[in-house]
């Protein structure tokens, strides 16, 4: 059974609570990437995967996936891999399809979850740019990383425009989110670019945090609790002092890619409430554990980072064919600690 909604909340208000709160999140398409506009079967396997999961493992809140709408849609634009082909990109109309189907998509989740407090996934402008530049069918999704970084020193500002036109649109996405359902909050997904090129300060601050503080901005003007992902996905490292400025409310990162362990990450985002923990790679040990490797490590992460304003989870996404057992796991042990 899930912890109360009202204790699950004290910990994302960063206050004590007898029990610290769990959930883990996975994909249910085969592919993230497959364009719901293109194959609305994904949104089925969408809705029936997140039904089997919640009736399967008992987590305290929900964090829902929007397969099916990962790829952003570049109106006006062919080839979003041409620079040229780049600037006829047209913003988004409030009423465009790709927005309201997210807002059908995630009022259906919602009624799945009932009760549980459950925040949805925006991504960060960059990260839709450099999705679109490869073939996620037969190139690395890191290889995204080195042709964004191509194309911007190719030409710096036609990214850094087409950049801030996602900007708003994700925007009208958060509006639209709010308008039209029952979220509780926003999880807002971003990642340092993964190529020498740009992972550094100076790009960062100069593009990077500009473009993220103004989707975040708009989060926090619309929804009162939301949860900052650092992502570390397919092993991406991000250096985490970077984005103390994010103002979001809850601070999710890849504790064991970055070094930095839940207790010490709290301090280090001046005492807001984290969530994470745990390696979701398939070769973490959520994913290799056994049952006592398991629960002795959520042990380990209670004692390191106490229990006011700490919440566990998984860097990111599950692997699709972990056993949901290993979930339970860290459940029953932290309901026993």
């Amino acid at each position: 059974m899930s912890l109360p909604r009202e204790e699950v909340l004290k910990a994302f208000h960063n206050q004590e609570v007898e029990h610290v709160p769990v959930s883990f999140w996975r994909h249910f398409a085969e592919s993230e990437f497959t364009d719901a506009s293109q194959e609305p079967a994904v949104l089925d396997i969408n809705l029936q995967g997140h039904r089997d999961y919640y009736q399967a493992v008992d987590v305290d809140f929900a964090k829902t996936m929007l397969d099916g709408y990962f790829p952003y849609p570049f109106r006006g634009v062919e080839n979003p891999r041409d620079l040229d082909d780049l600037a006829n990109l047209v913003p988004l109309e409030e009423d465009d399809p790709w927005i309201q189907d997210q807002v059908a998509l995630a009022k259906e989740q919602n009624q799945i979850v009932g009760d549980l407090p459950t925040f949805i996934t925006v991504f960060s402008p960059l990260i839709l740019l450099k999705w679109a530049q490869i073939d996620h069918t037969k190139e690395s999704i890191l290889t995204s990383d080195v042709k964004f970084a191509d194309l911007y020193e190719k030409n710096p500002e036609r990214v850094e425009q087409v950049l801030q036109v996602i900007a708003a649109d994700q925007g009208k996405v958060v509006r639209a989110l709010k308008k039209g359902t029952e979220v509780y909050g926003i999880y807002y997904s971003t990642q340092s670019i993964q190529d020498p090129r740009e992972d550094n300060l100076e790009f960062f601050k100069k593009v990077m945090e500009l473009i993220d503080l103004i989707v975040q901005e708009e989060i926090n003007r619309n929804f009162d609790l939301n949860i900052l992902h650092v992502c570390g996905f397919a092993g991406a490292y991000n250096h985490l002092e970077w984005f103390t400025n994010y103002p979001l409310q809850v601070i999710n990162w890849a504790t064991l890619t970055d070094g930095v362990p839940l207790g010490e990450g709290k301090k280090l985002f001046c005492d807001r409430p984290v969530l994470g923990g745990f390696d979701n790679s398939i070769k973490g040990l959520l994913y290799t554990g056994t049952k006592e490797e398991i629960q002795q490590n959520v042990r380990d992460l209670i004692d390191e980072a106490g229990k006011k304003g700490v919440i566990l989870g998984a860097d990111c996404t599950v692997p699709r064919d972990i056993p949901y057992d290993h979930l339970r796991w860290v459940i029953e042990a932290a309901r026993d600690y």
